[in-house]
């Protein structure tokens, strides 16, 4: 039986409580910016953080077939700010997402209208800053760095510093962001946002080194040879204990996806074969997470269900 919502619960943050009167209504439609008709295999991805950017709770359906706008419709806890992100993903390379919305603490039912999600390029890690009443995103990348704001992804290479880290667009050079710690400032065709803080979560799974202890709910061979490892700027790598898995990740909140993995191809003991090969169309399906400090668990999920479970 195919399951249509997640609830996350992040390490050290309290069960969301059972009583209905604390929780809220949450609807709107999420509105493409591009005029296509989407492949009846996309999944419409509602992500719900706190206002500190760690995964709460969220929503994950297929489209069955219908096309833009889409409705979506969430129960949200009443008593906390919140950052919500809505959108589509049908594959790595067709992925939209709305830019974060704050969502303040209240009782009432919400409706957000039409929201508009747009098609993303690969952002890696994509860190949330807040400046001012404005969320922008920034993913470091190898080659770039990529901040989408007001509805744009904005492509920067870095510039020499008295200090911190600038980064400016080639092609606009009144675009430019500047980094200090965990502060920047944006300007953004010559016009300066407030000061942008970043909003750090209270866990962060591309710190260390996961052990892969089940796949589609089958214990790993010898999971004390696994390895997955994330690193900020959007690689991955894994092992499971023969071949090696190498390839991309997207994090945007709780929306985690994984781009085309290439792998090595020695031969292996029996059984290895099979494990990498259930593990390889594992990670084409994921589209969430979850990382319980307690248990030092992390969890990838696709439309709510667990299919890769690792320990540090």
């Amino acid at each position: 039986m195919r399951l249509r919502a997640f609830l996350v619960t992040i390490g050290f943050c309290a069960a969301l409580p059972a009583m209905a009167d604390d929780m809220r209504r949450v609807t709107g439609q999420i509105m493409l910016l591009e005029r296509l008709a989407v492949p009846e295999t996309t999944i419409i991805l509602v992500d719900v953080s706190t206002a500190n950017d760690t995964p709460l709770m969220g929503e994950r359906r297929p489209t069955d077939g219908q096309q833009s706008p889409f409705a979506y419709d969430i129960e949200v806890p009443a008593d906390q700010d919140l950052i919500l992100r809505v959108g589509l993903r049908a594959a790595d390379e067709m992925f939209w997402l709305s830019e974060p919305k704050r969502i303040p603490a209240g009782a009432q039912p919400l409706d957000l209208g039409t929201v508009r999600a747009l098609r993303l390029p690969q952002m890696g890690f994509a860190a949330l800053y807040g400046c001012g009443n404005t969320l922008i995103e920034l993913g470091v990348l190898p080659e770039t760095t990529r901040v989408r704001v007001n509805e744009r992804v904005l492509d920067m290479q870095p510039q020499p510093a008295a200090s911190g880290s600038l980064y400016v667009d080639p092609s606009n050079p009144a675009t430019s962001i500047h980094m200090k710690g965990d502060t920047a400032l944006l300007r953004v065709d010559g016009a300066e946002l407030s000061e942008c803080a970043r909003l750090q979560p209270e866990t962060d799974f591309t710190q260390g080194v996961w052990n892969i202890s089940a796949i589609e709910g089958q214990p790993t061979v010898f999971p004390s040879r696994t390895e997955l490892v994330f690193f900020m700027d959007g690689r991955a790598s894994a092992t499971l204990g023969c071949n090696r898995f190498i390839g991309s990740y997207r994090r945007h909140g709780g929306v985690m996806s994984f781009g085309a993995v290439a792998t090595t191809m020695m031969a292996c003991p029996d059984g290895m074969n099979e494990q990498e090969a259930l593990f390889g169309a594992a990670l084409a399906r994921i589209d969430g997470y979850s990382l319980n400090a307690e248990t030092g668990r992390l969890s990838l999920t696709a439309e709510g269900q667990t299919v890769v479970q690792a320990r540090k």
